[in-house]
C-alpha cells in the first residue's frame, strides 16, 4: 500500500523484517502466507533477498525520513493484523520495532488503530469481491 514510498533497500529491509514478523511466534497462517506473497510481489523490485539475509535483522537506519518509518510500520500493521489475530509475539516485535524507530506510544497506537481498521475494511473488501 505504501511500499512506492520506499527505495530499493527499504522494501529489502521491509520484506525481511516482515518474513521476521510472521515467524516470530512459530506458527505461519495461511492469511500471514498469503500477505506476505502479496507483499513480495507488490515491491517490484529485483534486488534478491538472499535466505542469509531473511536470517540477519537489518538496519534501521535506511529508515531515514519520517514518512520511510511510517510506512514501514503500516504495511507491518496491516501484515500483523492480516489474518486478525496478533501473537503475543508479533505485538512484542512491533511494539519494540516503534521504539527504535523512535515513535511514542501514542503515535504507535494511532498506527495500530489504522492497521486494525484497514485490514477489517480490506476482509470487507474481499466478501464484497467473492460474493456474488
Amino acid at each position: 500500500m505504501f511500499l512506492r514510498m520506499l527505495n530499493d533497500d527499504q522494501k529489502r529491509a521491509l520484506l525481511i523484517l516482515a518474513y521476521h514478523l510472521v515467524v516470530s511466534d512459530n506458527s505461519v497462517s495461511d492469511g500471514e502466507s498469503e500477505l506476505l506473497d502479496e507483499l513480495a510481489n507488490g515491491l517490484r523490485t529485483d534486488i534478491p533477498v538472499t535466505p542469509q539475509q531473511l536470517l540477519e535483522r537489518p538496519s534501521l537506519k535506511i529508515f531515514d525520513t519520517r514518512q520511510s518509518r511510517v510506512a514501514l510500520m503500516l504495511e507491518l500493521l496491516t501484515l500483523s493484523y492480516g489474518d486478525n489475530q496478533v501473537p503475543s509475539a508479533e505485538s512484542v516485535m512491533i511494539q519494540k520495532l516503534a521504539r527504535d524507530l523512535g515513535f511514542s506510544d501514542i503515535e504507535t497506537e494511532k498506527m495500530k488503530k489504522w492497521g486494525e481498521s484497514s485490514c477489517r475494511l480490506l476482509n470487507d473488501a474481499l466478501t464484497l469481491i467473492e460474493n456474488k
